[in-house]
């Protein structure tokens, strides 16, 4: 699982004519990460487990802290293009 995130880069595309960027094209990143954090927690349930337990929890917890970073980047990022446009209005910024 490890190698499948060697090489993995998300996209941060500048939105409109501001100097903020975004993030995008994350689709398949999203959907690999929620696979091995399944696929690392099926692993926690195994008897054979023992001697891996270590890295496999370790593992999960970087797993389950990147998908609770992007959920939130998502969320705030999406707020913030929704309202971006409304404070780019004339008379707002007069």
């Amino acid at each position: 699982m490890k190698k499948d995130w060697t090489g993995i880069e998300f996209n941060l595309p500048q939105f409109k004519n501001t100097t903020t960027s975004y993030i995008s094209g994350f689709d398949d990143a999203m959907n690999m990460l929620d696979e091995h954090i399944l696929t690392t927690q099926a692993m926690g349930f195994s008897p054979f487990r023992g001697p891996f337990e270590g890295d496999i929890n370790e593992w999960n917890n970087k797993l389950l802290l990147v998908a609770n970073t992007l959920e939130e980047w998502v969320k705030c990022q999406g707020q913030w293009m929704y309202l971006q446009p409304i404070f780019d209005s004339p008379d707002i910024i007069r």
